[in-house]
C-alpha cells in the first residue's frame, strides 16, 4: 500500500506539472484536462480520527493509514484491545516529545508495569518526524506498544527510522504542549527494568509528590482511552455530518501538511483525493450528528483557482526515518 501511494503521489505531480506549462500557453485546453483528471480520480478512505483520552484534556490524531498501514494496523491493535487504558505519560524532556503507551501506573509508581506487548514491527519511513505528528517510539528490534509527539521539528530522527503515523488535528497541540510544561520527577528508583527510564515524568503538582515520595494516578498524565471518533468518511469538522462546511475545511486546507482534518485518505497530504472521499461520502451521518441535506460543489468552480497552489503543493519531498537507541528517541 505504501509503495501504491507513492507511485499515485508521483503520477499526480507528473499530472499537475503537465498542467502547469499548458495554463501558460493553453488556459482552456489545460483547465479542461485539469477537470478531467479531477473527474477520473478514485479515492478510498484509509483514514481516520482517534482520540487521545487523558487527564490532561483530549488530543484528536488523523491516522495515516495510505503511508504506514502496518503501524496504523499495529496501533490499533492496542487500542482495541484496551492496552492503552490505565497508561501514563511516562518520558517528557524538555522540548523534544511526549511519550507513553508503555507502562500502567496500577497503584502507584512502584507498581507500575509494562504494558503486554506484541512482537515488533519493522520501520515505514516516509513523513519526516515534524511538530504535531505522532511517531513509534522503537529500538534495534522494531517498534512494539510506545508512541511519541513530537514537540519540535525532529527531522534528524528521520534517518533512524522512526515511523510516523498520524498527526495531531484540531486544538490538540495545546494539550501536548501543556503536559511537556508541567514539572517532572525523577522516579528511576521505581524502575527496574533494563533500558527504561522513569526519571523524567511529569507531574500536576511537583510539591505534592516531592512530600508523598510517590506518585499516584492522580498526580500523572494518565491515558484512560484511546478510541476512534465514530464519524462518517469526510466528515473534516467531526461533528458526525459531511456537509458544505467539510468542504470549506477542505478548500481552506488544500495542499496542506501540516493542517490534515481533510486529509480523507490518510497520505500525509490534503489534495483532490480527499475532495472525492467528501463527495463520495456527502450527507453521511453518524451517532453524533443529524441529517443534512447539501449540494456537490461543481469541481470547475474551483479547480482553476487552486490548479496553481497544487502544481508545486503536491510536489513536495518526503524524507526518511530514525532509530532508538532504546526503547524511545534520544537526542
Amino acid at each position: 500500500m505504501v509503495w501504491q501511494s507513492r507511485q499515485k503521489q508521483q503520477g499526480l505531480k507528473a499530472f499537475f506539472m503537465q498542467i502547469g506549462n499548458a495554463l501558460t500557453k493553453q488556459p482552456r485546453r489545460a483547465a479542461f484536462i485539469l477537470c478531467l483528471g479531477l473527474m477520473a480520480i478514485s479515492a478510498s478512505a484509509e483514514s481516520a480520527i482517534v482520540r487521545f483520552s487523558t487527564s490532561a484534556g483530549d488530543i484528536d490524531v488523523r491516522l495515516f493509514e495510505s503511508l504506514a498501514p502496518n503501524s496504523v494496523d499495529n496501533f490499533m491493535n492496542y487500542a482495541d484491545t484496551d492496552r492503552y487504558e490505565g497508561t501514563f505519560i511516562h518520558r517528557t524532556p524538555g522540548n523534544f516529545v511526549v511519550q507513553g503507551g508503555g507502562f500502567k501506573m496500577n497503584a502507584n509508581i512502584f507498581e507500575a508495569t509494562g504494558i503486554e506487548t506484541d512482537a515488533p514491527i519493522p520501520d515505514e519511513p516516509g513523513l519526516s518526524n515534524l511538530r504535531g505528528t505522532l511517531s513509534f517510539a522503537k529500538n534495534s528490534l522494531g517498534a512494539t506498544s510506545q508512541w511519541f509527539f513530537n514537540l519540535v521539528n525532529n527531522s534528524f530522527l528521520d534517518s533512524q527510522g522512526f515511523t510516523v503515523f498520524g498527526r495531531v488535528v484540531g486544538d490538540g497541540m495545546d494539550v501536548v504542549d501543556y503536559i511537556e510544561d508541567l514539572d517532572i520527577i525523577n522516579a528511576a528508583v521505581a524502575q527496574d527494568a533494563a533500558g527504561e527510564d522513569f526519571d523524567e515524568i511529569p507531574v500536576f503538582d511537583v510539591d505534592k509528590v516531592v512530600a508523598q515520595q510517590n506518585i499516584f494516578p492522580e498526580d500523572a498524565v494518565m491515558i484512560s482511552s484511546v478510541e476512534l471518533l465514530p464519524i462518517p468518511d469526510g466528515d473534516y469538522n467531526f461533528d458526525g455530518l459531511v456537509d458544505d462546511a467539510d468542504y470549506q475545511i477542505w478548500v481552506s486546507t488544500f495542499g496542506s501538511t501540516t493542517d490534515v482534518r481533510a486529509d480523507g485518505n490518510g497520505d500525509g497530504l490534503v489534495n483532490l483525493a480527499d475532495y472525492t472521499v467528501w463527495r463520495d461520502h456527502l450527507g453521511a451521518s453518524s451517532s453524533l450528528g443529524g441529517v443534512t441535506s447539501v449540494t456537490v460543489p461543481e469541481p470547475a468552480s474551483w479547480v482553476l483557482a487552486l490548479s496553481l497552489a497544487a502544481i508545486w503543493k503536491l510536489a513536495r519531498a518526503k524524507k526518511s526515518g530514525p532509530r532508538m537507541s532504546r526503547t524511545h528517541a534520544d537526542r
